[in-house]
């Protein structure tokens, strides 16, 4: 359905009404409080619109997969440090392997879209949708 275009779905395990706001924290990988906190206020603010978007995402979005749902939860920056007893440098330490693993990705993003293969498999694609 929609779900699968988009790669957001209704986290139930750890959602707190219908699983939306922890579906669209799963997705954008932040805390569920965190989304919580921005609809309630987001309610507060435009509560018929906010209200209307909640209840079309709860019907409208299918459940997160299985696999998906028995994967390792992946703690995320602030859940790490405090619960986890990580002291301040070690927490530092890891958010700066986790920067500098992305620094590779996009570095290798930059590579790829700058190379003279990619210009070229563009202009074959190009081709092909011209038939």
């Amino acid at each position: 359905m929609a779900s699968t275009l988009i790669n957001l779905y209704r986290d139930k395990r750890n959602g707190k009404l219908g699983g939306v706001c922890a579906g669209i924290a799963h997705r954008l990988e932040l805390e569920p409080w965190l989304v919580r906190v921005l609809a309630i206020t987001a309610l507060l603010f435009a509560s018929f619109l906010t209200l209307v978007l909640y209840i079309a995402a709860w019907l409208l979005l299918d459940d997160l997969p299985r696999e998906q749902a028995e994967a390792p939860y992946q703690e995320h920056i602030k859940a790490a440090g405090w619960r986890s007893g990580l002291a301040p440098h070690e927490a530092l330490e890891r958010l700066e392997t986790r920067l500098t693993r992305l620094n590779i990705r996009v570095a290798a993003m930059e590579r790829l879209i700058t190379s003279g293969e990619f210009r070229l498999r563009r202009q074959f694609n190009d081709l092909r949708e011209d038939k």
